[in-house]
């Protein structure tokens, strides 16, 4: 079946997309430490994580929204050497609350550069038949990237310095552009000749790509609750039932949370190329929403079993991210896919970043307002992310077979 699949370009653009996600999450791994250092309260520490999240989705929106119009072999390096720049002025100049929000923002900004033109290249380089694993296998290494950047930047801070952690996901922000160069290098000259005249939403295939919007939007609501709210969980879970230390435990969360995102993102594709995107979204919406019902019942159960759900918890709220893409893609014309994917992020994600605050809303409001603690009643916090996962798996089920394969 992938005989003639492009392994080189496809690793090239994977080891590019890790290194370069390896700065995401360099400021949530060195948190712990930065609290005294930069006299942080809880509020503004999750500011200035905030921060980062809009400036993704910002620049998602805009680069997409270029790709219709500009080379996107071009956007993604030029994304890439931001990305390192921005790194680097984290590294030199976040010292406080001021100058963490604005550097964070400024990273974020470049990510979502990145990630917006690899997902349109990969629409242009794989047809339908290696589409799932090709946006699989990209969206994989943004999650080993992801896990690299929360766990090195603990493990780091704790044995030497924030500094130094971010010193090392900066390093591998730079060797990053080199794999995307080499991927790219002999595509930048390439001219690109769209008709613009129509918008995406006037194509024969707009009713799929609002079910396919709407699908997306209910798996952020669900993803970005759980990315913000099971660490926490995890934490609580896991003091109360064994002595663990604060080295072991960020090792322990990054790689439940992210590692098994990448090997989801990976066998997903596989499966929707195999089975059809439609089955696949339905059969990951559906689980992830029945482990977001059951996660929040599991406060009395054994540690292994809850570390267990919880790979299985991720594995499933991860997978179809990439099958959506490769779904979108599909469904719609080069010459407005961009644009596609730009109201897809602003729409799915703006709203997908309200999702940690109402969460932490429902916390207070059955649990009295008292403070999270190992005696907390997660049970309907979680229960609202189950709901956005039944959504999505519906809107996955009204997606058209012959559309999106």
């Amino acid at each position: 079946m992938y005989e003639n699949f492009n392994w080189k370009w496809t690793n090239l653009i994977f080891v590019g997309r890790l290194l370069t996600s390896s700065v995401f999450f360099m400021y949530v791994g060195s948190l712990p430490f930065l609290f005294t250092s930069w006299n942080l309260t809880a509020s503004s520490a999750g500011i200035i994580q905030t921060a980062i999240v809009i400036g993704f989705a910002l620049s998602l929106f805009f680069s997409s929204y270029l790709c219709d119009y500009f080379n996107p072999n071009k956007i993604l390096i030029i994304s890439a050497i931001g990305n390192a720049i921005a790194s680097f002025i984290f590294y030199a100049y976040a010292n406080d609350f001021v100058s963490g929000l604005f550097c964070n923002l400024l990273l974020g900004l470049f990510q979502g550069g990145i990630y917006g033109p690899s997902m349109i290249l990969v629409s242009e380089k794989y047809e339908k038949i290696h589409r799932g694993l090709a946006m699989g296998g990209v969206l994989s290494g943004q999650s080993f990237g992801y896990a690299l950047s929360l766990s090195a930047s603990f493990v780091l801070s704790n044995l030497y310095s924030p500094s130094i952690a971010f010193l090392f996901c900066l390093s591998c922000a730079c060797i990053g552009i080199v794999p995307l160069l080499l991927a790219v290098l002999k595509d930048l000259p390439k001219k690109y000749q769209f008709d613009h005249s129509i918008s995406y939403l006037d194509t024969k295939q707009s009713d799929q790509n609002k079910f396919l919007v709407r699908g997306y939007t209910a798996h952020c609501v669900e993803l970005f609750g759980m990315w913000a709210w099971l660490p926490i969980f995890l934490s609580f879970i896991l003091i109360k039932d064994i002595v663990i230390s604060p080295l072991v435990l960020g090792i322990v969360i990054g790689l439940i949370l992210h590692l098994s995102g990448m090997f989801a993102s990976l066998m997903s594709g596989v499966l929707a190329d195999k089975f059809g995107r439609k089955n696949i979204l339905v059969i990951f919406a559906l689980s992830s929403s029945v482990l977001s019902f059951m996660i929040g019942w599991t406060t009395s159960w054994h540690w292994t079993f809850v570390c267990l759900l919880s790979i299985s918890y991720s594995f499933f709220s991860i997978g179809d991210s990439g099958v959506l893409t490769a779904a979108l893609s599909e469904s719609t014309q080069r010459n407005v896919l961009g644009r596609a994917l730009a109201y897809r992020s602003i729409v799915g994600m703006g709203l997908g970043s309200f999702t940690p605050g109402v969460f932490g809303f429902i916390l207070d409001l059955t649990n009295n307002y008292e403070p999270v603690s190992q005696n907390t009643n997660w049970i309907y916090a979680f229960s609202f992310l189950g709901l956005a996962g039944l959504m999505a798996s519906y809107y996955a089920s009204k997606t058209n077979k012959k559309v999106i394969g």
